[in-house]
């Protein structure tokens, strides 16, 4: 179960990359986007707070549901590259904090269960800090909405632009297969976890500036089921994200006590193995 847990939560935070690249239906909306695209390449520095909830519900009926909240904060500077993020969740039953430095020196990680700072391996690190940033860039996003100028709904509201989607099926499912499969850190997942990873619904609504283009927040509703190791699970997940400090964020430095008490990571421990 523990592996179980480790690989949905890798899902959960692929998802949210997924959904926003599946929006979007006439000129007028691939202008909006191209235009968010535009706005969102120019930033230098942002600050995005994600809060998500998962239901892990096993298919044995004598199985208990095991529930995970997580809210991510994080810091990103573009040049040079830095991010800084917390972490605050709660896995069966058990409250977790996490604090992770990046920038051009490695990755440093220290969570309240070890409470011990970490180097993480380069290749790891460049490979986790891709995922971070793909799931927290509109830039990305964005860019992969245009792919899929279908089947959505835009709203005006007040001072923003709202897009909605809602999706299952085939089509998508290759989608979410393919997502994980690029954004996942090498090893993390297992084939046979794609080949049992079934979508059966996802909802979702992206939300931009009128004035700015800037990115403003997101919701993702994802029901999906998958299978690891023999044991079928599904996991009923939402997560929501809000966007704010726009070239507020000068750099990110790494605390020279941070670096002078770290401890090469654990990548097995990393893996849940």
């Amino acid at each position: 179960m523990k592996k179980l847990l480790v690989l949905g939560s890798a899902i959960f935070l692929a998802a949210g990359l997924t959904a926003c690249g599946t929006t979007t239906s006439g000129k007028d909306v691939e202008d909006i986007i191209n235009s968010s695209i535009a706005a969102s390449e120019d930033l230098e520095s942002f600050h995005v707070k994600m809060e998500m909830e998962q239901d892990i519900i096993p298919a044995e009926e004598d199985a208990e549901k095991v529930t995970q909240e997580s809210t991510i904060e994080m810091d990103y500077v573009t040049e040079p590259l830095g991010l800084y993020q917390t972490t605050e969740m709660t896995m069966m039953g058990m409250p977790i904090e996490a604090e992770t430095y990046f920038t051009e020196e490695g990755m440093y990680t220290k969570d309240s269960m070890s409470n011990q700072w970490q180097a993480a391996p380069k290749e790891m690190s460049n490979s986790i800090v891709q995922m971070s940033k793909d799931q927290a860039d509109a830039t990305e996003q964005l860019k992969q909405m245009k792919e899929y100028i279908k089947d959505v709904k835009v709203d005006e509201k007040d001072d923003r632009y709202v897009i909605s989607f809602s999706a299952s099926g085939e089509e998508y499912q290759n989608l979410v297969e393919e997502q994980v499969e690029a954004t996942m850190p090498e090893g993390l997942m297992p084939k046979e976890m794609l080949k049992g990873l079934k979508v059966n619904k996802l909802d979702y609504t992206y939300e931009i500036d009128k004035k700015t283009y800037h990115p403003l927040n997101f919701t993702v509703n994802m029901d999906f089921d998958m299978e690891i190791e023999g044991e079928k699970v599904q996991s009923v997940q939402k997560m929501t994200g809000s966007y704010s400090k726009f070239n507020e964020i000068e750099d990110i430095t790494i605390p020279a006590e941070v670096k002078e008490n770290a401890v090469e990571m654990d990548e097995a421990a990393l893996q849940g193995e």
